[in-house]
C-alpha cells in the first residue's frame, strides 16, 4: 500500500501530465470557441478535436509543458542533484530534436549563442532586449517536479525553483509565480492541510519578487474563477496560470472537478491545467485521479518508472 507521500509525489507528477493532455483539447480557444468546439464539454481524451493545432499529437499525449518538466526531472534522477546546465542542455536537446509546442521565450533563449555556457546571462540579455517586460509561463507550467524536490527544506525549493526559471525566463514575475507553485506543492506534501492559510503564505513570501504579483494572488482568492480571464489578453501570462492552479486548489472538490473547471475556461488551458493539475495532484494525491484518465494518457507508462526512481531516491536522501 502507498503512504501518502508516495501517492502525493506520483500525483503531482501525473496531476500535472494528465492537465495537460486535456487542456490541449482547450489552448488557443476563447470561451465561445469552446462552447462551440465542446457543446456538452470534454471530458475524455478521445472527445479532443482533431483539428490542425491538436492533430500534431497523439490522442491522449501531453504537450511541451510536461515535456519541460520532464527535462527537469531525468536531470535531477541521474545527477542526484541540482544542475542547471544539465537541466538546460536537456532543454536544448529536447528542443533541437523535434520538440512541439515549444514557446516563443524559450525558442528564443535556447537557440541564442552562449546559451549552453551561461543559460542565465543569455535569459536575462533576452528578457532586457524585450523591454523587462516579458512574462510568459515557460517557466511556471514546467516548474512543479522541484516543489518534489527537496520538499522538506523550502528554502532549497525556493532556490532551485529561481535557478530553473531562470534558465529561459527572467523577469522576477516568472521567478516569484515558480517559487509559489513549488513552495505549496512541498507544503501540501509536508502536509499541510489548511490550503486558505497556505495560499496567503506562499502570497506573502513571493509577492517580494514583483508587486505585480498580488493581483493575480487576490484573483486566485476570488472563488470566481472568470475573474482570472483566462481566455482574455495576455492569456499565456505567467501570473494567471499560477492563479489558474492556486485557485483550483482552494475551490475544487477533487481532481478532477478543478482540472474540468480550468480547461473550460480556454486561453492556454494545457498550461495552466498543468499547473493546477500538478497542485491537485499533490493535494488529493494520484489514488484520486480518474482511472480512465490515467488509462488514457498516451505515454503513462513512462512516468510510473519516473516517480519509482524519485521515490527510492527521496527515500534515501531522508534515510
Amino acid at each position: 500500500m502507498q503512504t501518502k507521500l508516495e501517492d502525493r509525489v506520483e500525483g503531482v507528477i501525473y496531476g500535472q501530465a494528465i492537465g495537460d493532455a486535456l487542456g490541449l483539447g482547450m489552448e488557443g480557444l476563447s470561451k465561445t470557441q469552446v462552447r462551440q468546439y465542446y457543446p456538452n464539454g470534454l471530458r475524455h481524451y478521445g472527445q479532443i478535436v482533431r483539428d490542425a493545432h491538436r492533430r500534431r499529437w497523439d490522442c491522449g499525449a501531453w504537450t511541451d509543458d510536461t515535456d519541460q518538466m520532464l527535462c527537469i526531472l531525468d536531470s535531477l534522477l541521474e545527477r542526484e542533484e541540482l544542475d542547471p546546465l544539465d537541466i538546460a542542455d536537456r532543454l536544448y536537446q529536447w528542443a533541437t530534436r523535434g520538440g512541439m509546442g515549444i514557446g516563443r521565450t524559450v525558442r528564443a533563449v535556447l537557440y541564442s549563442p552562449g546559451f549552453l555556457q551561461d543559460p542565465h546571462a543569455v535569459a536575462r540579455q533576452m528578457w532586457e532586449s524585450y523591454g523587462r517586460n516579458a512574462a510568459a509561463n515557460g517557466g511556471v507550467m514546467r516548474t512543479s517536479i522541484l516543489g518534489v524536490w527537496q520538499y522538506h527544506d523550502p528554502g532549497r525549493v525556493r532556490h532551485n525553483a529561481e535557478q530553473v526559471c531562470r534558465l529561459t525566463h527572467y523577469d522576477p514575475r516568472c521567478v516569484g509565480s515558480c517559487v509559489a507553485v513549488c513552495l505549496a506543492i512541498s507544503a501540501l506534501l509536508r502536509d499541510h492541510e489548511d490550503v486558505a492559510a497556505l495560499v496567503r503564505e506562499v502570497a506573502k513570501e513571493t509577492s517580494v519578487y514583483d508587486d505585480r504579483m498580488r493581483e493575480y494572488f487576490d484573483k486566485a482568492m476570488d472563488d470566481n474563477l472568470a475573474a482570472l480571464d483566462l481566455d482574455g489578453t495576455c492569456s499565456g501570462y505567467t501570473l494567471k496560470a499560477m492563479a489558474a492552479g492556486l485557485w483550483a486548489l482552494q475551490y475544487a472538490d477533487s481532481y478532477e472537478q478543478g482540472i474540468l473547471k480550468v480547461i473550460h475556461e480556454g486561453g492556454d488551458a494545457d498550461s495552466n491545467a498543468a499547473v493546477a493539475g500538478a497542485l491537485l495532484g499533490a493535494k488529493f494525491g494520484f489514488s484520486q485521479i480518474p482511472g480512465q484518465w490515467i488509462d488514457g494518457l498516451a505515454h503513462g507508462r513512462d512516468l510510473r518508472d519516473r516517480a519509482d526512481r524519485l521515490l527510492r531516491i527521496i527515500d534515501r536522501f531522508q534515510s
